[in-house]
């Protein structure tokens, strides 16, 4: 018999305080956020590095391993929002300032499900502006911009044991730089570096790592929730139509389909409760949820709104005022990014590849190409004549698939487990009524096979050639979701001037000149190279993180480019 491990083991939480006593600050979670920038123009892209920390020692938290990360208007409502998926306590992540966002005062908010438990205020909190130059600016009584201070500081912030040091400090424009960050003892744990040109529009203080507080307010919670350690968590409730009161037990299903799969299974608690434990892949969004049982239609599904943020007590900033003296600097911003995002297709930030995950069978199962052989139009005669370890029954007007064995009966464990495209499909009249041409391969397990709380007789999977099956079922027991995925991580733009480059005849109006929002330190000699843009002015090289120790860092230093 083979068995599966059970993807996530239901088990009703106790409410008793006991259960709680070693819920303290020392487990508690806090989140610093390094932004490259306070003041957005539209057109722009707020880039950020998500720290989630222990809040009495500052070390990486390893207790989350998904955060959140929204921008709110004023209405104190989600404008944007993103999930991340955090490693060794951080995460990158970005938002892409749409037009579509009015002038004004934002606020960043960061949070773990976790953090949230304890307080549904207990968030971190960063001020953002937005300035949409394609609305009327109002006139006001702001003060006049002030000049802008040009001396180049070096090294401002933290700088005990790290220094940032460039090869000069005055460039002309496409010219490489050579960043170094000197390390006098070896340092390790997470960094993130930007450089980004700066100019007079009103910005909004943010504190950096070293005057960062956590939040140490902890008080243990009597009515937590589970955190997310191992991944994200999907919960919710079976109602019975009959009004039966013992709802336990029941088998609930989880797929995301598609090319990558996932599938779960659980049981359900007396009350009906389920949750299912996702994994960083595959990255696919929809999803379909569905009671596995015989009397399926006698329930309907519930899915749990899960906890968020309270908002209410958010305070913003004044409205924002724009003095006509800032005219200028919006108008050459907005430029730059209109003809930045000209040649986005030449320019766009490249995702990480997602590795492809293997089913949950691999590598136990036996494959049927059916290329590989004569080609028959329905499934029925493609299972007869092709694959030889499958059978179909028919009863009435409805068919069943089933596998055979030659030294056993794998029946006596029950029917087969059978899916499409990773989708659970327990009407399997419908996929005879798919075209066989559709299929590429069948893979099954003519065995005994145990998955989370069920045993079947097999497994039989029908891989389509688009993988893209959809169910025919219908009912309150079966639903079909949108589950927004973590963020896929990027590796972002970064031209270079060379010899051989093909950028070189494209327009260069970039104002951020590098976001590397995970940065490896090595000994104590680390070189970082990137190239100027077409824009002259001085920019700001901020580099901020925490040691593996705690320890925070923050540098400040600039260049010039003319």
């Amino acid at each position: 018999m083979l068995i599966a491990g059970n993807p996530f083991a239901f088990a009703q939480k106790s409410t008793a305080p006991e259960a709680y006593k070693t819920t303290t600050i020392s487990t508690g979670e806090s989140i610093f956020i390094h932004a490259n920038a306070t003041t957005l123009v539209t057109g722009e892209t707020l880039h950020c590095k998500l720290y989630c920390l222990n809040p009495v020692d500052r070390t990486a938290s390893t207790i989350s391993k998904i955060a959140y990360v929204e921008l709110i208007g004023q209405d104190k409502k989600s404008v944007l929002k993103s999930k991340l998926y955090l490693e060794n306590g951080a995460a990158p992540g970005d938002f892409f300032i749409p037009t579509t966002l009015k002038t004004g005062s934002y606020k960043l908010i960061a949070y773990t499900k976790w953090m949230l438990d304890n307080s549904a205020s207990n968030f971190f909190e960063m001020d953002i502006s937005v300035i949409n130059p394609f609305q009327p600016l109002e006139k006001s009584n702001a003060a006049e911009a002030k000049e802008e201070n040009t001396n180049l500081a070096n090294n401002a912030g933290n700088s005990k044991n790290l220094s940032v040091e460039t090869d000069k400090k005055t460039y002309s424009k496409r010219e490489k730089v050579d960043l170094k960050i000197r390390n006098t003892i070896p340092i390790k744990g997470n960094f993130s570096l930007s450089v980004r040109k700066t100019d007079d529009l009103p910005s909004n203080n943010s504190p950096d790592a070293m005057q960062f507080s956590p939040n140490r307010a902890w008080t243990p919670n009597a009515t937590a929730a589970l955190p997310e350690l191992r991944g994200e968590l999907i919960s919710g409730t079976i109602v019975s139509k009959k009004g039966a009161k013992d709802l336990g037990n029941k088998t609930v299903a989880l797929s995301i389909p598609g090319k990558s799969f996932a599938f779960k299974l659980v049981k359900t608690n007396r009350a009906g409760k389920f949750m299912f434990l996702l994994d960083k892949n595959p990255s696919a969004s929809a999803a379909v949820i569905q009671v596995m049982e015989e009397n399926r239609n006698d329930y309907s599904i519930l899915l749990d709104e899960g906890i968020t943020a309270d908002l209410s007590a958010l305070q913003f900033r004044p409205e924002l005022q724009l003095s006509p003296v800032y005219k200028t600097t919006i108008e050459q911003r907005s430029i730059a990014n209109q003809i930045e995002n000209a040649y986005y297709e030449r320019k766009k930030d490249s995702l990480s590849a997602n590795p492809a995950t293997e089913p949950f069978f691999h590598p136990l199962e036996k494959q049927y190409v059916l290329d590989d052989y004569t080609r028959f139009p329905t499934l029925r005669e493609t299972i007869t004549e092709v694959v030889l370890e499958m059978y179909s029954k028919k009863n009435g007007s409805k068919y069943s698939i089933h596998l055979r064995n030659n030294t056993m009966d794998p029946e006596v464990y029950g029917m087969p487990l059978v899916l499409v495209d990773g989708l659970l499909v327990q009407d399997t009249n419908e996929i005879y009524d798919y075209g066989a041409n559709n299929i590429y391969k069948v893979s099954l397990i003519n065995e005994p096979y145990v998955y989370g709380p069920r045993t079947f007789s097999g497994v039989a999977n029908f891989t389509t050639i688009n993988n893209d099956y959809e169910t025919k079922a219908t009912g309150d027991f079966i639903k079909k979701v949108e589950i927004p995925r973590p963020s896929v991580r990027k590796q972002y733009f970064n031209p270079q001037y060379t010899s051989a480059d093909t950028n070189s005849r494209i327009p260069d109006y970039r104002q951020q000149l590098l976001w590397q929002p995970e940065i490896t330190l090595r000994n104590n000699d680390n070189t970082l190279s990137f190239y100027t843009s077409d824009i002259s002015g001085k920019f700001e090289i901020v580099l901020e993180g925490f040691s593996e120790n705690g320890d925070p860092v923050s540098i400040k230093d600039f260049i010039e480019v003319k």
